[in-house]
């Protein structure tokens, strides 16, 4: 059976209803998602390669893992799954700090593919252990890159079509960058 997702009006308020994430995705419908930003010991980020795979943006660096908020569930716990699911590394609900909630709205696939979310932003450290045995998922991503975030920076500025647009998770690591 197909993962169903709370539907949200477009002000992000609940709608009261679910459906499945085709219907989600081909009609447009506002959902909510988690992005999480896993950093090492030393400070790199992680970033995902995203599986050659996949249907959108495949082959791109995107946030270290990401995903669906399943209909009844919490953030918090969509997003300890989603590390488990795309990275295999386990973590409780309560390691994770909030950074934000933003929205993004995009359209893929030649106009197929229809994505309202909004979505809450967290970011985790992971041990020394847990950076270096990270275990990408099949289907979902092929690879890791580790980078400093002026090194994402750079190269951003100088090949932004390497990456998935998340110009708020951006403006947030860039900030992060000025302390």
């Amino acid at each position: 059976m197909e993962e169903q997702i709370d539907i949200l009006n477009p002000d992000g308020s609940p709608a009261g209803y679910s459906c499945g994430r085709t219907e989600v995705h081909a009609k447009g419908l506002w959902h909510r998602t988690v992005h999480i930003w896993a950093f090492d010991g030393t400070g790199r980020v992680l970033f995902q390669l995203r599986s050659h795979l996949k249907e959108n943006n495949p082959n791109l660096l995107d946030t270290s893992c990401a995903g669906h908020i399943s209909a009844g569930d919490t953030s918090r716990n969509a997003a300890v799954r989603e590390l488990k699911e795309e990275l295999g590394v386990q973590k409780n609900p309560g390691d994770l700090e909030y950074l934000f909630e933003a929205t993004h709205e995009s359209v893929l696939n030649d106009g197929t593919y229809f994505d309202n979310e909004y979505y809450d932003t967290y970011k985790i450290t992971l041990t020394n252990e847990e950076a270096r045995h990270l275990v990408p998922q099949p289907g979902e991503v092929d690879d890791f890159v580790w980078m400093t975030v002026p090194e994402f920076l750079e190269l951003n500025r100088k090949r932004p079509e390497r990456f998935v647009s998340h110009p708020k998770d951006y403006q947030w690591l860039e900030s992060i960058s000025r302390l």
